[in-house]
Protein backbone atom coordinates (compact mmCIF):
# COMPACT_ATOMS: atom_id res chain seq x y z
CA UNK A 1 0.00 0.00 0.00
CA UNK A 2 1.14 3.54 -0.75
CA UNK A 3 0.74 5.86 2.24
CA UNK A 4 0.66 9.65 2.12
CA UNK A 5 1.96 11.34 5.26
CA UNK A 6 1.29 15.00 6.11
CA UNK A 7 3.02 16.95 8.90
CA UNK A 8 2.29 20.59 9.85
CA UNK A 9 2.58 20.67 13.64
CA UNK A 10 5.07 23.55 13.89
CA UNK A 11 7.23 25.31 11.30
CA UNK A 12 7.86 22.44 8.87
CA UNK A 13 5.46 21.72 6.00
CA UNK A 14 6.10 18.12 5.02
CA UNK A 15 4.57 15.44 2.77
CA UNK A 16 5.92 11.92 2.28
CA UNK A 17 5.07 8.84 0.26
CA UNK A 18 5.79 5.43 1.76
CA UNK A 19 5.26 2.01 0.25
CA UNK A 20 4.33 0.18 3.41
CA UNK A 21 7.32 1.11 5.64
CA UNK A 22 9.76 2.05 2.88
CA UNK A 23 10.28 5.76 2.28
CA UNK A 24 9.79 6.63 -1.38
CA UNK A 25 9.84 10.41 -0.97
CA UNK A 26 9.94 12.82 1.96
CA UNK A 27 9.74 16.54 1.14
CA UNK A 28 9.93 19.26 3.79
CA UNK A 29 9.90 23.05 3.57
CA UNK A 30 10.69 24.96 6.76
CA UNK A 31 9.69 28.54 7.54
CA UNK A 32 12.65 28.73 9.96
CA UNK A 33 14.25 31.68 8.16
CA UNK A 34 11.15 33.78 8.75
CA UNK A 35 11.26 33.09 12.50
CA UNK A 36 14.97 33.75 13.05
CA UNK A 37 14.73 37.46 13.76
CA UNK A 38 12.23 36.73 16.55
CA UNK A 39 14.36 34.04 18.19
CA UNK A 40 11.50 31.53 18.14
CA UNK A 41 8.53 30.24 16.17
CA UNK A 42 5.69 32.74 15.58
CA UNK A 43 2.44 30.73 15.18
CA UNK A 44 0.81 33.13 12.70
CA UNK A 45 3.86 33.07 10.42
CA UNK A 46 4.05 29.27 10.60
CA UNK A 47 0.36 28.86 9.76
CA UNK A 48 0.54 31.18 6.76
CA UNK A 49 3.62 29.34 5.50
CA UNK A 50 1.76 26.02 5.67
CA UNK A 51 -1.15 27.46 3.68
CA UNK A 52 1.27 28.72 1.06
CA UNK A 53 3.42 25.61 0.78
CA UNK A 54 1.36 22.48 1.46
CA UNK A 55 -0.01 21.97 -2.05
CA UNK A 56 3.41 22.52 -3.60
CA UNK A 57 5.10 20.11 -1.15
CA UNK A 58 2.53 17.40 -1.95
CA UNK A 59 3.09 17.79 -5.68
CA UNK A 60 6.88 17.52 -5.28
CA UNK A 61 6.53 14.43 -3.06
CA UNK A 62 4.27 12.73 -5.62
CA UNK A 63 6.57 13.69 -8.49
CA UNK A 64 9.66 12.38 -6.72
CA UNK A 65 7.82 9.14 -5.93
CA UNK A 66 6.58 8.94 -9.54
CA UNK A 67 3.15 8.19 -8.14
CA UNK A 68 -0.23 9.55 -9.26
CA UNK A 69 -2.35 10.80 -6.37
CA UNK A 70 -5.11 8.27 -7.11
CA UNK A 71 -2.77 5.39 -6.15
CA UNK A 72 -2.47 6.60 -2.54
CA UNK A 73 -4.19 4.01 -0.33
CA UNK A 74 -4.08 5.73 3.06
CA UNK A 75 -3.80 9.34 4.23
CA UNK A 76 -1.96 9.79 7.56
CA UNK A 77 -1.65 13.19 9.24
CA UNK A 78 -0.45 14.75 12.48
CA UNK A 79 -3.41 15.85 14.59
CA UNK A 80 -1.53 16.51 17.86
CA UNK A 81 0.38 18.04 19.56
CA UNK A 82 1.44 21.33 18.01
CA UNK A 83 0.40 24.87 17.13
CA UNK A 84 -3.35 24.63 16.65
CA UNK A 85 -3.48 26.86 13.56
CA UNK A 86 -0.69 24.90 11.93
CA UNK A 87 -2.31 21.56 12.77
CA UNK A 88 -5.64 22.65 11.28
CA UNK A 89 -3.99 23.36 7.90
CA UNK A 90 -2.56 19.85 7.57
CA UNK A 91 -5.57 18.14 9.12
CA UNK A 92 -8.11 19.80 6.83
CA UNK A 93 -5.88 19.20 3.79
CA UNK A 94 -5.66 15.50 4.70
CA UNK A 95 -9.41 15.21 5.24
CA UNK A 96 -10.14 16.81 1.87
CA UNK A 97 -7.77 14.39 0.13
CA UNK A 98 -9.28 11.42 1.95
CA UNK A 99 -12.81 12.38 0.92
CA UNK A 100 -11.91 13.21 -2.68
CA UNK A 101 -9.93 9.98 -3.15
CA UNK A 102 -12.39 7.89 -1.12
CA UNK A 103 -9.44 6.50 0.84
CA UNK A 104 -9.10 5.84 4.60
CA UNK A 105 -7.80 8.59 6.86
CA UNK A 106 -5.84 8.33 10.11
CA UNK A 107 -4.56 10.97 12.53
CA UNK A 108 -1.44 10.29 14.61
CA UNK A 109 0.39 11.82 17.56
CA UNK A 110 3.61 13.07 16.00
CA UNK A 111 5.57 12.59 19.26
CA UNK A 112 4.80 8.89 19.03
CA UNK A 113 5.70 9.07 15.34
CA UNK A 114 9.21 10.22 16.33
CA UNK A 115 9.61 6.83 18.03
CA UNK A 116 8.87 5.11 14.72
CA UNK A 117 11.77 6.89 12.96
CA UNK A 118 14.40 4.17 13.64
CA UNK A 119 12.14 1.57 12.03
CA UNK A 120 11.44 3.29 8.72
CA UNK A 121 12.94 1.08 6.00
CA UNK A 122 13.79 -1.29 8.86
CA UNK A 123 10.46 -2.50 10.28
CA UNK A 124 11.77 -5.99 11.13
CA UNK A 125 13.72 -4.50 14.06
CA UNK A 126 10.54 -3.23 15.73
CA UNK A 127 9.95 -5.21 18.92
CA UNK A 128 8.04 -4.46 22.11
CA UNK A 129 8.28 -3.45 24.87
CA UNK A 130 10.77 -0.60 24.70
CA UNK A 131 11.57 2.64 26.49
CA UNK A 132 10.64 5.53 24.20
CA UNK A 133 12.44 8.86 24.47
CA UNK A 134 11.36 12.00 22.60
CA UNK A 135 13.62 15.05 22.88
CA UNK A 136 12.71 18.06 20.77
CA UNK A 137 12.26 21.82 20.75
CA UNK A 138 8.85 21.56 22.38
CA UNK A 139 8.89 18.25 24.28
CA UNK A 140 11.07 16.08 26.49
CA UNK A 141 9.28 12.86 27.41
CA UNK A 142 10.05 9.27 28.44
CA UNK A 143 7.53 6.51 27.73
CA UNK A 144 7.03 2.83 28.37
CA UNK A 145 5.87 1.50 24.99
CA UNK A 146 4.14 -1.89 24.97
CA UNK A 147 2.74 -1.12 21.52
CA UNK A 148 1.97 2.09 19.65
CA UNK A 149 -1.57 2.07 21.01
CA UNK A 150 -0.38 1.20 24.54
CA UNK A 151 1.99 3.96 25.59
CA UNK A 152 2.51 5.06 29.20
CA UNK A 153 4.20 8.35 30.13
CA UNK A 154 6.96 7.78 32.72
CA UNK A 155 8.59 11.19 32.87
CA UNK A 156 8.72 14.58 31.20
CA UNK A 157 10.09 18.08 31.59
CA UNK A 158 8.36 20.15 34.25
CA UNK A 159 9.17 23.44 32.53
CA UNK A 160 11.25 24.19 29.42
CA UNK A 161 11.74 21.43 26.86
CA UNK A 162 15.35 20.47 26.17
CA UNK A 163 15.48 22.04 22.70
CA UNK A 164 13.71 25.13 24.01
CA UNK A 165 16.37 25.77 26.66
CA UNK A 166 19.11 25.42 24.02
CA UNK A 167 17.37 28.17 22.04
CA UNK A 168 17.09 30.43 25.10
CA UNK A 169 20.73 29.98 26.07
CA UNK A 170 21.87 30.69 22.51
CA UNK A 171 19.71 33.80 22.40
CA UNK A 172 21.08 35.03 25.76
CA UNK A 173 24.63 34.61 24.44
CA UNK A 174 23.77 36.12 21.03
CA UNK A 175 24.75 32.93 19.20
CA UNK A 176 21.76 32.79 16.84
CA UNK A 177 18.67 30.68 16.30
CA UNK A 178 18.01 27.77 16.44
CA UNK A 179 20.34 27.25 19.37
CA UNK A 180 20.75 23.46 19.33
CA UNK A 181 22.98 23.12 16.24
CA UNK A 182 25.04 26.20 17.21
CA UNK A 183 25.77 24.98 20.74
CA UNK A 184 26.50 21.46 19.54
CA UNK A 185 28.96 22.85 17.00
CA UNK A 186 30.71 25.04 19.60
CA UNK A 187 30.94 22.27 22.23
CA UNK A 188 34.49 21.60 23.44
CA UNK A 189 35.00 18.63 25.78
CA UNK A 190 37.99 20.36 27.38
CA UNK A 191 35.57 22.88 28.91
CA UNK A 192 32.82 20.47 29.95
CA UNK A 193 33.48 21.05 33.66
CA UNK A 194 34.62 24.67 33.48
CA UNK A 195 31.42 25.87 35.19
CA UNK A 196 29.38 23.83 37.64
CA UNK A 197 25.89 23.83 36.13
CA UNK A 198 23.27 21.32 37.27
CA UNK A 199 19.95 20.13 35.84
CA UNK A 200 16.97 19.45 38.07
CA UNK A 201 15.41 16.00 38.31
CA UNK A 202 12.56 14.47 40.33
CA UNK A 203 12.06 10.78 39.64
CA UNK A 204 12.05 10.56 35.86
CA UNK A 205 10.85 14.16 35.47
CA UNK A 206 13.41 16.74 34.37
CA UNK A 207 13.73 20.49 34.87
CA UNK A 208 15.80 22.75 32.64
CA UNK A 209 14.70 26.18 33.90
CA UNK A 210 17.25 26.17 36.74
CA UNK A 211 20.26 25.54 34.52
CA UNK A 212 18.95 28.16 32.08
CA UNK A 213 18.85 30.74 34.89
CA UNK A 214 22.29 29.72 36.15
CA UNK A 215 23.87 30.15 32.71
CA UNK A 216 22.22 33.54 32.21
CA UNK A 217 23.35 34.77 35.65
CA UNK A 218 26.90 33.60 34.93
CA UNK A 219 26.78 35.43 31.60
CA UNK A 220 25.71 38.64 33.41
CA UNK A 221 28.53 38.22 35.93
CA UNK A 222 31.14 37.71 33.20
CA UNK A 223 29.73 40.59 31.19
CA UNK A 224 30.16 42.97 34.12
CA UNK A 225 33.80 41.86 34.36
CA UNK A 226 34.19 42.48 30.60
CA UNK A 227 35.41 38.94 29.94
CA UNK A 228 32.50 37.63 27.88
CA UNK A 229 34.52 36.93 24.73
CA UNK A 230 34.00 34.12 22.20
CA UNK A 231 36.14 31.61 24.11
CA UNK A 232 34.23 32.30 27.33
CA UNK A 233 30.95 31.67 25.52
CA UNK A 234 32.34 28.33 24.33
CA UNK A 235 33.19 27.46 27.94
CA UNK A 236 29.67 28.37 29.04
CA UNK A 237 27.85 26.35 26.39
CA UNK A 238 30.23 23.39 26.77
CA UNK A 239 29.56 23.17 30.51
CA UNK A 240 25.84 23.65 29.88
CA UNK A 241 25.61 20.94 27.22
CA UNK A 242 27.68 18.45 29.23
CA UNK A 243 25.37 18.79 32.24
CA UNK A 244 22.19 18.50 30.15
CA UNK A 245 23.36 15.42 28.26
CA UNK A 246 24.71 13.63 31.33
CA UNK A 247 21.48 14.23 33.27
CA UNK A 248 19.29 13.12 30.39
CA UNK A 249 21.21 9.93 29.66
CA UNK A 250 21.35 8.96 33.33
CA UNK A 251 17.58 9.50 33.64
CA UNK A 252 16.94 7.39 30.53
CA UNK A 253 19.15 4.52 31.75
CA UNK A 254 17.65 4.66 35.26
CA UNK A 255 14.13 4.42 33.78
CA UNK A 256 15.13 1.47 31.58
CA UNK A 257 16.71 -0.38 34.49
CA UNK A 258 13.81 0.24 36.87
CA UNK A 259 11.32 -1.13 34.34
CA UNK A 260 13.71 -3.92 33.26
CA UNK A 261 13.69 -2.75 29.64
CA UNK A 262 16.62 -3.62 27.40
CA UNK A 263 15.55 -1.66 24.32
CA UNK A 264 15.66 2.15 24.16
CA UNK A 265 14.22 4.04 21.18
CA UNK A 266 15.01 7.75 20.75
CA UNK A 267 13.58 10.34 18.37
CA UNK A 268 13.06 14.07 18.00
CA UNK A 269 15.12 17.01 16.82
CA UNK A 270 17.55 17.06 19.76
CA UNK A 271 18.49 13.42 19.07
CA UNK A 272 20.56 14.88 16.21
CA UNK A 273 22.89 16.33 18.86
CA UNK A 274 26.33 14.73 18.40
CA UNK A 275 27.24 14.58 22.09
CA UNK A 276 23.87 13.09 23.04
CA UNK A 277 24.14 10.39 20.37
CA UNK A 278 27.70 9.58 21.41
CA UNK A 279 26.80 9.41 25.12
CA UNK A 280 23.79 7.17 24.46
CA UNK A 281 25.96 4.79 22.45
CA UNK A 282 28.51 4.70 25.26
CA UNK A 283 25.73 3.96 27.75
CA UNK A 284 24.51 1.15 25.50
CA UNK A 285 27.89 -0.58 25.68
CA UNK A 286 28.12 -0.04 29.43
CA UNK A 287 24.62 -1.18 30.44
CA UNK A 288 23.81 -3.92 27.90
CA UNK A 289 20.81 -1.89 26.67
CA UNK A 290 20.16 -1.75 22.94
CA UNK A 291 19.70 1.81 21.67
CA UNK A 292 17.83 2.67 18.48
CA UNK A 293 18.44 6.29 17.48
CA UNK A 294 16.46 8.12 14.84
CA UNK A 295 18.49 8.50 11.61
CA UNK A 296 19.54 12.13 11.20
CA UNK A 297 17.26 12.51 8.17
CA UNK A 298 14.20 11.77 10.33
CA UNK A 299 15.09 13.53 13.61
CA UNK A 300 13.21 16.74 12.86
CA UNK A 301 9.48 16.98 12.22
CA UNK A 302 8.76 15.24 8.92
CA UNK A 303 5.95 13.40 7.17
CA UNK A 304 7.77 10.08 6.70
CA UNK A 305 7.48 9.21 10.39
CA UNK A 306 3.80 10.22 10.35
CA UNK A 307 3.13 7.97 7.36
CA UNK A 308 5.08 5.09 8.91
CA UNK A 309 3.26 5.16 12.23
CA UNK A 310 -0.08 5.75 10.49
CA UNK A 311 0.38 2.65 8.33
CA UNK A 312 1.42 0.58 11.36
CA UNK A 313 -1.64 1.64 13.39
CA UNK A 314 -3.97 1.06 10.42
CA UNK A 315 -2.47 -2.20 9.22
CA UNK A 316 -1.36 -3.92 12.44
CA UNK A 317 -3.61 -2.44 15.13
CA UNK A 318 -6.79 -1.80 13.14
CA UNK A 319 -6.96 1.84 14.18
CA UNK A 320 -9.41 4.05 12.25
CA UNK A 321 -10.14 7.77 12.63
CA UNK A 322 -13.35 9.69 12.09
CA UNK A 323 -13.31 12.43 9.47
CA UNK A 324 -14.51 14.68 12.32
CA UNK A 325 -11.20 14.29 14.18
CA UNK A 326 -10.12 17.65 15.64
CA UNK A 327 -6.61 18.98 16.11
CA UNK A 328 -5.24 19.15 19.65
CA UNK A 329 -2.55 21.58 20.75
CA UNK A 330 -1.37 19.36 23.63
Amino acid sequence: MYVLGIETSCDETSCAILRNYRVVSNITISSLREHKKYGGVIPEIATRAHLKNIDRVLNVALREARLPLKRVGLVSVTYKPGLIGALVVGLNFAKALSLSLNKPFIGVNHLHAHLFAPFLNNKEKLQFPFLGVVVSGGHTEIYLVNDFDRIKLLGQTRDDACGEVYDKIARALELGYPGGPVIDRLYNADYRNKFCFKCGRVGFDLSFSGIKTAVIYKRMELQKKRILDKETKVKLVSSFQHSVVQTMVKTIIDAAQKHKIKRIVCGGGVIANKLLRQTLKQAQARTNCECFLSPLAYCGDNAAIVAGLGFYLYNKRGVRRSINLAGEAN
